[in-house]
């Protein structure tokens, strides 16, 4: 697999792989069919593969994944900007994920003895700094102990829990568990019920149900229609349906620009060189409710990546030739495919309907003959669908071609970093920047809730005092 492609692949990966990370009871390390590739992307790019699991589309098995390898791997040599990022992004995930999936990555790093002190530090916060550490330690009691004595050492644990019950001096404390966890009386209550089984309460199993607020508040910011229509697929496109349906053109085509400069302000810019064969022959006219949707989703794309893009080229198949085109003609890919890699871009991007009705699987044979006449450009498939569920299988004219698929305005975005991880080393910068302030706007996000949450239970406490 060459540079250009690994970070594409496994940025892909990430959306459509959810086949769960396997801890069994055999004292083997665990049981996961993409370790090398996960491997093969952090040597590659550490920050990238950290950064990535931010996606929304990642699934939560992926995001496992991704916690276990920054957790399992070594950060020597790493600049100190690079450790943040590692450690911003381990706390993001320690806070999206379901708890007893945590303790399994916990659980894992034992059996591959992985304890460098920033796995140290991960696991004993998560312990003692839990909202509901006290719940999560009476349900799980065995397994934290296990995690514990990971993290600290069996001696040095039960040589804690000494020091904490008699209330000796606190050199020890300080050296081995109070550098982590700031908190003696959370240190000590948690301790003593993990050893000494003192105060053992009834267990609600509540520390399951955090997590979900967090997750609540990821899956807020993209929202997307249980039943869709040709109006609710994105602002841009339902504008362009109404235009392609008969609405007054200069009213809406003033809403179109308005619509498209907000969408881009929330996209990652490309400064590479970018050859975009846009699909309008007769298929994509569609029919019924559908009349103009996959049309006018590609056109929104295209709309987007013009701004998007320093250096962008349309090679169009089909359809007239006016700003909005309206279908017509053959879907004669192929031909347009060649004519974009005459002009040596970057990136080649075919956005279509996926319907192929000149030539059957000429662009398939195109494809595969590049390589031989020394054409090694990049070359996307882009699927323009109506609903998530469209059904591809005889809309694939390219299956050896990378495939990615939209439906939605908000699909831009992951269309717009998958095609950027392709040139990491043309794009990084831009790339990074736009993933870093994600995760800084899921900071605030996160502490806002926080606070907000803390503001209620001092309401209710004077509430109930009054």
């Amino acid at each position: 697999m060459n540079n250009q492609s690994i970070l594409f692949n496994f940025i892909n990966h990430l959306s459509v792989q959810n086949q769960p990370f396997v801890l069994r009871h055999n004292g083997q390390p665990p049981e996961w069919d993409d370790e090398a590739l996960h491997q093969q992307a952090y040597n590659f790019n550490p920050e990238l593969y950290a950064l990535f699991s931010l996606i929304e589309t990642v699934t939560p098995e992926q995001r496992l994944r991704v916690l276990f390898q920054l957790l399992k791997a070594s950060r020597n040599r790493f600049s100190y900007n690079l450790r943040l990022t590692l450690e911003s992004v381990t706390n993001f995930l320690l806070t999206i994920l379901h708890p007893d999936k945590v303790l399994t990555v916990f659980l894992a790093l034992k059996r591959v003895r992985a304890n460098h002190k920033h796995t140290t530090r991960a696991i004993l916060k998560y312990i003692f700094e839990h909202p509901q550490s006290l719940d999560m330690v009476v349900c799980r009691r065995p397994a934290i102990v296990d995690c514990l004595e990971h993290a600290l050492g069996k001696n040095v644990a039960r040589g804690c829990v000494k020091y904490v019950t008699y209330n000796e001096e606190e050199t020890y404390l300080n050296q081995n568990l109070l550098r982590f966890v700031n908190n003696r009386e959370r240190i000590k209550t948690i301790l003593q019920l993990l050893y000494r089984y003192q105060e053992l309460q009834t267990a609600t199993g509540d520390y399951q149900e955090l997590h979900q607020n967090y997750i609540q508040i990821l899956a807020n910011q993209q929202e997307r229609p249980k039943t869709v229509t040709a109006t609710n697929r994105g602002d841009i496109a339902a504008t362009l349906v109404h235009l392609y349906r008969g609405g007054k053109s200069e009213q809406l085509m003033e809403a179109v620009e308005n619509y498209v400069k907000q969408a881009v302000a929330r996209l990652p810019r490309f400064d590479g060189t970018l050859a975009l064969v846009f699909d309008a022959s007769a298929s994509t006219r569609s029919y019924g409710d559908r009349q103009y949707c996959c049309l006018a989703q590609s056109v929104a794309l295209k709309l987007v990546l013009q701004r998007c893009c320093t250096k962008l080229k349309v090679y169009q198949v089909g359809g007239t030739a006016d700003v909005l085109p309206m279908p017509k003609g053959h879907s004669d890919i192929a031909t347009s495919l060649l004519d974009a890699l005459n002009g040596k871009p970057d990136l080649v991007v075919i956005v279509s309907d996926g319907y192929e009705n000149i030539y059957p699987s000429d662009l398939s044979k195109v494809v595969a003959t590049l390589p031989q006449i020394g054409i090694a450009t990049q070359i996307v498939f882009c699927h323009s669908k109506f609903t998530k569920q469209d059904d591809l299988e005889l809309r694939r004219p390219a299956k050896n071609l990378p495939q990615l698929e939209f439906w939605h305005q908000e699909d831009f975005k992951n269309l717009r970093l998958s095609m950027m991880s392709i040139f990491s080393d043309k794009s990084e910068a831009n790339l990074r920047e736009f993933l870093l302030e994600e995760l800084s706007q899921f900071k605030k996000q996160f502490i806002s809730y926080e606070s907000n949450l803390e503001k209620s239970k001092l309401q209710a406490l004077e509430v109930s005092s009054g």
